[in-house]
């Protein structure tokens, strides 16, 4: 994966041309930066949580949040556009976040790995710091709604995701040049397993009544496994 991607608020050109990818900003009318844009925002995804993109409703979200339906639609064009927003913007946005501060403050690839690994298990629980909103269930959302048919292609061409892999790809990359990561593997395959790994393992504690739970430290040794981290 060459090139960068990152948002700004405009279609967004990657790989040479081969990829157009899209910002968050693309699916909503306006931002959701008052309480009532964050009522609308919280209610959506307890919606889609319980029932689905493609099950939600409208009307139950607007219920939820206290108000009536043409203002969801003030936010939102509709539904679609409103799953993929709130994916990007408080999925893999604050993801991208906290990597530029790692990328900022240290450059050996094993210690950005493992920062990378322990902000994708943080990922799966609620941010104290934000009350308002569920961010386990926008977690539940992200791995549900990964393969979409519904959300597709633009699930897979939102440049924070897009931005996010491709980071993740050059850590590991840097990793294998200087033979911290032993695996052979090519970057770009790595990233996205990665990624699928660590989100299956997490989704697997969010599910009632499992027989077992993946602990930190056994998700911390599968991703230096799938890397070939040397101990």
């Amino acid at each position: 994966m060459a090139g960068s991607a990152r948002s700004s608020g405009k279609v967004i050109e990657f790989n040479a041309g081969a990829k157009r990818l899209l910002s968050r900003h693309q699916w909503i009318k306006r931002r959701p930066v008052t309480e009532l844009g964050f009522q609308v925002v919280a209610a959506t995804v307890e919606e889609f949580a319980a029932k689905g993109v493609q099950g939600a409703r409208v009307a139950e979200i607007t219920r939820q949040a206290g108000t009536t339906d043409p203002t969801f639609y003030r936010y939102f064009p509709g539904l679609r556009q409103a799953a993929l927003f709130i994916i990007s913007e408080y999925y893999w946005a604050p993801l991208n976040l906290r990597l530029s501060h790692f990328q900022q403050v240290m450059d050996d690839p094993r210690q950005l790995f493992e920062a990378i690994v322990a902000s994708l298990i943080r990922s799966a629980a609620d941010e104290p710091a934000r009350p308002w909103l569920a961010e386990s269930k926008v977690f539940q959302i992200v791995v549900a709604e990964r393969r979409s048919p519904f959300l597709l292609p633009d699930s897979l061409l939102d440049a924070e995701y897009v931005g996010f892999l491709a980071r993740l790809e050059e850590v590991i990359k840097a990793g294998q040049r200087r033979r911290m990561f032993t695996t052979e593997f090519r970057p770009a395959l790595l990233a996205p397993l990665v990624v699928d790994a660590l989100h299956g393992l997490l989704a697997q504690n969010a599910v009632r009544y499992q027989p077992f739970r993946v602990t930190s430290d056994e998700i911390e040794r599968v991703a230096k496994h799938l890397v070939g981290t040397k101990e």
